[in-house]
């Protein structure tokens, strides 16, 4: 039977790497400008692929505007492939969100301009979730083509997520995405011998009799002799070549083989280091990209977006246009070389400014559906300050939380007098000794509070009419004990009298005195470098909890790599401790801690040691605890000053031993052994590896590791990167803050063989200067569900909002409720999404079920205002009308699935009373 050979013209195109986006994007043009010359003057010349990506088209089209009809012809055709991704991200490190967004952007673009590739090609990043078969299904893509991640040999397997959904999966060879490239670079017998030799091998892999050519790599033009590869194999007896696509390819393998009869693979692929690099260590690359998308991320999807549902159901206009801009700077990000830290300095300094861009754009956006929420509202009661408590969550607020109130207290000098009643929102000035006398709810009954901090500062209240006037403000720092309505808010008013400022009841202690901290679930000690944490509940006690430790790193911003003579430094050998007590209060009490950690300043110079020289890392932990609550939160400000070193905190577990640990992925709680990797090392035993196979793990913003009757559950904000570790017959979690090194790649690293990328300096990888980390430890008795993971990841880092200036004139009620979701909480679905539709006057929710146990009888209870629902895929599209009664649907969904559903809005919303 004749082998088709589906010779495959394309480019890699990372869109900034070791270059930046301006340089690649001057490649760009000379690349596209050449493909679509060669595509009008050589009719052999059928097709090009654009790696999957959609960007492409607008990064060349905003140099090259005049070729946009040639584009939108040839994408048309056929024979321009793009999409179905908008940029080729990483995997683990952007959320099921950002991955489902991306496509979508992606192929609307590319359909906008003709038509987008159906194929889901993913073949550079490194490593892959569980859940992509049923996003790429969710897309109506066919199958998946990748590489890293997978060692298995052979061409053609079945990938199945956790809920059952299985795609088609081309496994491109070892050589990845560039298995043909050299062959046009060669000539005569080696020519034919070499072309000869890829085919055999390709064809020993395949169970069908297609082959995937891939003539291509990183940021290259379609070779002159590319038809001198079909040429050649087309004189080989058997073979028949043409230049093709890979959705011709796909077919070709579904028409050939009986896709059940295939192997299956199944879950997450993080495997493979005999066949490829995954390079673990982006995942702990340049720490501040992390922390900055993660903070991104949720201000966007959990935040700004469901905001502006409910403005919506409050009578706003929609803010599409906002949000697809700010989505489209954010996706920006995402690429793997981006987000992942492994580019030069000048890359990852741009995409800072774009995550401040993006924060600009939708915390206006905030703002606005806010003040439109707010204006709603009727009127404070005369002598008090009206604020508004949101929450976005479709589960109600119980328990305390923080935020700043402004007491405005008169006109700041140096500023035009105006009349301060009649602003937009208009400010009352309360007087020179202004300070909080009560907190009361919507129905007036006061609530807990307690002052935390007092400053004076000037503020700035903007308008559309005038500059904006300046006021003094006495800024207080207020813990709240209030409850807050799922996906809707509460007023909040605040009295004031005239009083002395409150002690702020700091407490300075050396550290033999053990000062603590307690409430009725935990209590906390700091000695001897840590936290000692006691469960009172169970008794459990976990003795070193935030504990530092530092080594060293010789490796790049791809792989760790230890010195062979490493130094372990932790903070037991920390000096010049400060231990200080404040805020003892009734509902929030913390420590500070200052201590200096005193560790090498550097590798040695022959990189197997580190250096002798030493370095004072300054750091600062604040301890917190609040009334209700066993979780106890961390805040760490480092000064990093050292060089070639990581520096991890550890969190005991209370176990001895962990042999599985769950952690957050994307639309997904996985499950993996915790397995130690032994001596790091790529000695002989090794020879066959390409990489070593590492301990660490990824996670979006949780891990939970213990036994079955104790452990503990760590939430980062924005650090990806943890590991289970045992030592002296306990366990504990370590999760990465900084990994510092100074070159893009190396190829001394005992961890890695040969490089992964140009040998560059990247000093600004060393990630020096201050830097702030927010962690919540969380004590447990059994393993608490994958629901009740997410909801306590959800009050750790989004608890609710104040919105000062609530002073409304409307008939809406003090206490609302655009939405809620009522069902058990160890087994509620996770909202993912609440957003308006990009096409349509209607929301999309979109929730997932991350247990083993199927959602059942779960409820979603509805605006009064809407007028309809449906099923829709992930592209949004419209499937089955879903039964609405009396403002409630049910939300059945099975184990592990993603489903979205779209809510009906009238052409113009108003709050439903």
């Amino acid at each position: 039977m004749t082998t088709t050979v589906h010779v495959i013209s394309h480019t890699h195109w990372d869109r900034e790497w070791y270059l930046t986006f301006e340089q690649y994007r001057a490649r760009l043009i000379d690349l596209v400008d050449a493909v679509l010359d060669r595509m009008e003057r050589d009719a052999r010349f059928t097709f090009f692929h654009l790696d999957g990506q959609s960007i492409v088209l607008e990064d060349y089209l905003e140099i090259r505007p005049e070729r946009e009809a040639e584009i939108r012809r040839r994408v048309n055709e056929g024979r321009l492939l793009v999409g179905p991704w908008f940029v080729m991200p990483d995997m683990f490190l952007v959320s099921g969100e950002s991955l489902v967004r991306n496509l979508t952007r992606g192929i609307r673009t590319a359909d906008a301009f003709g038509g987008s590739m159906r194929v889901g090609y993913i073949p550079d990043p490194f490593g892959h979730i569980s859940q992509m078969p049923q996003i790429l299904s969710g897309m109506g893509l066919e199958g998946a083509i990748l590489w890293r991640g997978f060692g298995g040999r052979g061409a053609e397997y079945r990938w199945r997520s956790p809920d059952g959904t299985e795609v088609l999966l081309s496994h491109l060879p070892p050589d990845g995405y560039c298995n043909g490239l050299r062959l046009p670079l060669v000539s005569g017998d080696e020519f034919r011998r070499d072309t000869a030799a890829v085919l055999e091998y390709e064809q020993r892999r395949s169970r069908s009799h297609q082959i995937l050519l891939m003539v291509g790599v990183d940021h290259v033009e379609p070779h002159p002799r590319l038809m001198d590869v079909v040429d050649v194999i087309n004189q080989m007896s058997g073979m028949r070549a043409r230049i093709s696509t890979l959705p011709a390819f796909v077919h070709g393998v579904r028409e050939d083989v009986d896709i059940s009869a295939l192997d299956l693979i199944e879950g997450e692929l993080r495997a493979g280091q005999d066949y490829a690099h995954l390079l673990p260590g982006v995942f702990s690359a340049r720490t501040y990209l992390k922390k900055a998308n993660a903070r991104s991320q949720r201000e966007l999807e959990q935040w700004a977006e469901p905001l502006a549902v409910m403005a919506a159901l409050s009578g706003a206009d929609a803010q599409q246009g906002t949000f697809a801009y700010a989505w489209r700077t954010l996706l920006q990000n995402h690429p793997h070389d981006s987000i992942c830290g492994c580019s030069i300095d000048a890359v990852h300094d741009e995409n800072m400014t774009r995550f401040a861009k993006v924060e600009q754009v939708i915390g206006g956006a905030a703002d606005r559906s806010i003040q439109r929420i707010a204006s709603r509202v009727p009127p404070a009661p005369p002598g008090a300050l009206r604020t508004m408590a949101l929450n976005t969550s479709v589960a109600a607020w119980q328990g305390v939380f923080e935020t700043d109130i402004d007491l405005p207290i008169g006109p700041a000098p140096g500023f035009k007098r105006v009349d301060y009643t009649v602003l937009e929102e208009p400010v009352p000035f309360l007087g020179e000794e202004a300070t909080l006398a009560s907190v009361t709810d919507a129905d007036g009954k006061e609530l807990p509070f307690q002052v935390l901090s007092t400053t004076e500062t000037v503020d700035f209240r903007m308008s559309r009419f005038a500059p904006p006037p300046g006021l003094r403000v006495r800024r207080m720092r207020v813990a709240i004990d209030a409850p807050v309505p799922p996906m809707g808010y509460t007023v909040l008013d605040f009295r004031t009298e005239a009083r002395d400022a409150p002690d702020d009841g700091r407490r300075v202690s050396d550290e033999a005195q053990e000062p603590s901290i307690e409430n009725d679930a935990v209590r906390v000690t700091f000695a001897n470098g840590a936290a000692r944490v006691i469960d009172k509940r169970s008794g459990i006690e976990y003795p070193a909890v935030f504990l530092l430790e530092d080594a060293g790193d010789v490796g790049d911003e791809y792989n760790y790599s230890p010195p062979a003579a490493d130094e372990r430094v932790t903070s037991l050998s920390a000096t010049d401790v400060r231990v200080c007590r404040f805020d003892a209060g009734p509902l929030t009490s913390a420590i500070e801690v200052s201590y200096t950690l005193d560790v090498p300043e550097a590798a040695a110079a022959d990189r197997r040691a580190r250096s002798g020289r030493r370095s004072s890392l300054a750091c600062v932990l604040q301890l917190r605890i609040r009334r209700g609550s066993a979780a106890v939160e961390c805040r760490l400000r480092i000064t990093n000053t050292a060089r070639d070193h990581r520096l991890r905190v550890l969190c005991a577990t209370g176990a001895n031993r962990v042999e599985h640990h769950r952690a957050d992925t994307a639309f997904d709680v996985i499950t993996r052994e915790s397995a130690a990797t032994g001596e790091l090392t790529l000695d002989a035993t090794r020879r066959d590896l390409a990489e070593l196979p590492v301990a660490t793990a990824p996670m979006q913003s949780f891990v939970d590791a213990g036994d079955e009757a104790r452990g503990a559950v760590v939430v980062a904000d924005g650090l990806p990167e943890f590991e289970v570790v045992h030592a002296q017959h306990a366990a504990s979690i370590a999760v990465t803050l900084l990994r510092c090194v100074g070159d893009l790649s190396r190829d001394d690293l005992s961890t890695r063989r040969g490089h992964a990328g140009p040998g560059l300096p990247t000093p600004g990888a060393q990630c020096p200067g201050t830097h702030e980390f927010a962690l919540t430890f969380v004590p447990r008795g059994a393993p608490p569900s994958p629901a009740s993971l997410y909801a306590l990841a959800r009050a750790a880092l989004l608890p609710p909002r104040v919105h000062q200036a609530a002073a409304g004139d409307g008939t809406a009620p003090a206490r609302h409720s655009f939405m809620a979701v009522e069902a058990a909480a160890e087994n509620a679905p996770v909202l993912s999404a609440c957003k308006l539709a990009d096409e349509r006057q209607s929301a999309i929710l979109r929730f997932f079920n991350p247990s083993d146990a199927a959602v059942a009888g779960a409820v979603l209870v509805l605006p009064a205002l809407v007028t309809a629902a449906y099923s829709t895929d992930l592209l949004e599209r419209r499937g089955d009308q879903r039964p609405v009664s009396g403002g409630r649907m049910l939300l059945d969904i099975a184990p592990h699935k993603i489903a979205t559903v779209e809510l009906v809005l009238p052409e113009r919303g108003r709050m439903d009373a």
